[in-house]
């Protein structure tokens, strides 16, 4: 039987309806209950403000404790009907026919060897499925640094020759950075969009399985009326702490909030830019990113284009879903909460822009309020900030003779508990009443020791985020802007001094606080503490979580163990047999120069040159120019050359031929010394 998209809205609108009671109900009655726990009986200014502040975070609670227990009982029952994943199948059980479809990759100033050894993974998986004709793999390059362009093209070579995907795995880098990842994508489409049905996007740290691929594709086929399907990635391969922690919570926590989202969010849902299969003439017809008016950081172009995107294909009549039970979708995490929380500042100002997204005319009413909730994710954290300080003034307000139901708000306090933790409970419960699948995640006392672990630890941050949160909004309402740089993937190490740099404002915060919260009323304190705690602890929290060694540790332990991690899936495995193979050979050829390899070394010119195009009537300043940096490298060194200038020697077919036979010319003493390239001039 097949549902009709009208259907399915009407069956939506039933559930976000039974939804919607279901959080006004007890918000209400939450709210009533506080203001009858006040000092003042809700009357004072400063406890009308709270309970404004409180009904708006009770709500987002509350939204997030029906969301994850209807995804337990999805999870645990198996009775979701309404799933894109096997919506609309074929009656007899034959496969769907499949249809041209673009795998596409933007990079920017990535570690080449990740980025090619993750394309060849998942490109080896495809093959292993018997579909490869119906995909084409693009990797879309937008570095700004020289060294990385030789390396990406190189990496590019030297895949297609392994895995004989000349034909079907393409590089391009832009000379232009326009509009960022966003704009990478437009340039594909205006390029090659129009030779391909579908295009699946993935990270620069993206690896998914061949399988996962292919049925998505059949997913868009069997339903024309949809635009985006969105998988659930999981994190895998870190070892620091701090993303052991991230990758297990996300891993036993994610799939039963996931299933509960796609649940009431059905065709009107939101995507994650990445890992997902998007619909490309619709997409080009109706996702073109508007400018927004004004200057930045509300101005400008938008940075998360995702949740835009995913609004405009709505208006434009084509649903977006979430296939959170396909499997198969893999990413990293940020090693430490400083690179978390500077992925965080960029996320922040982005979401902050919907604002002005949220009024455009056409948008369906779920969009403008998943635009409203990506702007809660930050914003609710300035609210928190909010709440807690006016109870800090309240507590030095009250006066001693003042009535507080102390029984009803420790009722109302354990209620806010479990609608924080409860979640956490339902996911640890329904792992371990299943052996097998305990066992994927350390047996059943690692599961258990690890989510306590995490439950304190996700404590202990979440007043530290709630801080920086707050602060990036001030900052941005100030019109600070943020850079968009390169995010950190892999593990280093975070020295005291940078974890204090970083944290030493968070910890005077923590304990100025402390100080006037116990002079306020030491009850007041001790409600508090946890806190206060996170605060003043957040140095010690931040440099530790960061070390590779204890993540290794606590792996050793059973520890924040993932099923990836007990029986790797066979494209993590191909991934990491790829990564070790590229980094062997780069031990091989040394500390080489980038730029230098592709002047002297006679295949790498050949390669970089071949992504380049002649040039005619270059004005006679620029040729004099690009001359005068020829003489330069030559008799100087290519150190003595700046990262602009080698990059416009890079861009110009001429002088690369030029160099490469002038460098042959060198004496032997002034090839070594400025040339070295191991293999050619031993």
């Amino acid at each position: 039987m097949r549902i009709r998209p009208d259907e399915i809205q009407t069956i939506a609108g039933d559930r976000r309806l039974a939804l919607a009671i279901l959080v006004l109900l007890p918000t209400l009655i939450g709210t009533w209950t506080l203001s009858n726990t006040l000092p003042f009986g809700g009357r004072h200014l400063l406890e009308m403000l709270l309970l404004g502040l409180f009904a708006i975070l009770f709500a987002w609670l509350w939204i997030g404790l029906w969301t994850a227990l209807i995804g337990f009982w999805l999870t645990l029952t198996g009775r979701d009907w309404l799933k894109i994943s096997t919506l609309n199948a074929r009656l007899d059980g034959k496969p769907t026919p499949l249809a041209s479809t673009a795998v596409v990759m933007p990079i920017c100033n990535e570690d080449a060897d990740e980025v090619f050894a993750r394309i060849r993974a998942t490109f080896l998986s495809l093959k292993a499925t018997g579909q490869l004709e119906h995909f084409r793999f693009y990797i879309l390059s937008d570095s700004s640094q020289p060294e990385k362009w030789v390396d990406e093209e190189l990496a590019w070579a030297r895949l297609c020759r392994e895995v004989d995907g000349f034909e079907r795995i393409f590089y391009r880098r832009r000379k232009y950075r326009v509009k960022k990842k966003s704009g990478n994508i437009i340039d594909f489409l205006r390029r090659w969009g129009k030779q391909h049905e579908y295009m699946i996007v993935l990270d620069a740290d993206s690896v998914m399985s061949g399988e996962t691929l292919v049925r998505m594709v059949q997913a868009m086929e069997r339903n024309l009326h949809v635009g985006i399907i969105q998988t659930l990635p999981f994190s895998q391969g870190m070892d620091t702490l701090y993303a052991r922690i991230q990758q297990f919570a996300g891993r036993l926590y994610s799939p039963m909030f996931a299933a509960g989202l796609a649940w009431w969010w059905l065709g009107n849902g939101q995507y994650w830019g990445h890992n997902v299969i998007i619909r490309i003439a619709p997409f080009m017809s109706h996702c073109n990113l508007p400018r927004m008016p004004g200057i930045k950081p509300f101005g400008g172009e938008i940075l998360s284009h995702d949740f835009v995107e995913a609004a405009l294909m709505n208006r434009a009549g084509f649903e977006v879903w979430v296939a959170y039970d396909l499997g198969g979708s893999w990413e990293e995490y940020p090693p430490s909460l400083t690179d978390d929380l500077k992925r965080d500042r960029r996320w922040c100002q982005g979401n902050l822009q919907h604002a002005g997204v949220m009024i455009a005319e056409g948008l369906p009413p779920m969009q403008r309020f998943l635009l409203i909730n990506g702007i809660m994710s930050y914003a609710g954290s300035l609210l928190w900030f909010g709440l807690l300080i006016l109870t800090t003034l309240l507590a030095w307000l009250a006066p001693e003779h003042a009535h507080v139901d102390v029984e009803m708000a420790l009722k109302l306090f354990y209620v806010t508990l479990g609608l924080l933790f409860l979640p956490k409970i339902l996911s640890l419960a329904m792992t371990l009443r299943d052996k097998a699948r305990a066992e994927q995640f350390g047996g059943r006392l690692g599961v258990s020791a690890s989510v306590l672990l995490e439950t304190l630890l996700s404590a202990l941050s979440a007043p530290v985020r709630m801080v920086f949160h707050s602060r990036f909004i001030i900052l941005t309402l100030m019109n600070k802007t943020v850079a968009w740089g390169t995010q950190q993937r892999g593990e280093f190490v975070m020295s005291w001094r940078e974890a204090a740099s970083n944290y030493g404002t968070t910890t005077v915060l923590g304990l100025v606080w402390g100080v006037a919260a116990w002079y306020a009323s030491p009850v007041f304190f001790a409600w508090l503490s946890p806190v206060l705690a996170g605060l003043v602890l957040s140095i010690p929290l931040a440099r530790l979580t960061s070390l590779g060694s204890l993540g290794r540790r606590a792996r050793a332990a059973r520890l924040f163990i993932t099923p990836e991690e007990v029986s790797a899936p066979p494209e993590l495995a191909e991934y990491r047999k790829g990564l070790a193979l590229y980094q062997a050979e780069r031990e091989k050829l040394g500390d080489v120069d980038g730029f230098v390899l592709a002047v002297v070394e006679p295949i790498a010119n050949a390669i970089h040159a071949a992504f380049l195009k002649p040039r005619r009537n270059l004005p006679e300043s620029v040729r004099l120019r690009r001359a005068w940096m020829m003489d330069k490298a030559l008799h100087e060194g290519p150190a003595q050359l700046s990262p602009a200038e080698r990059a416009e020697l890079l861009n110009d077919l001429d002088a690369m031929h030029t160099l490469h036979q002038r460098v042959w010319s060198l004496p032997d003493v002034a090839f070594k010394k400025y040339w070295p390239v191991p293999g050619l001039n031993a």
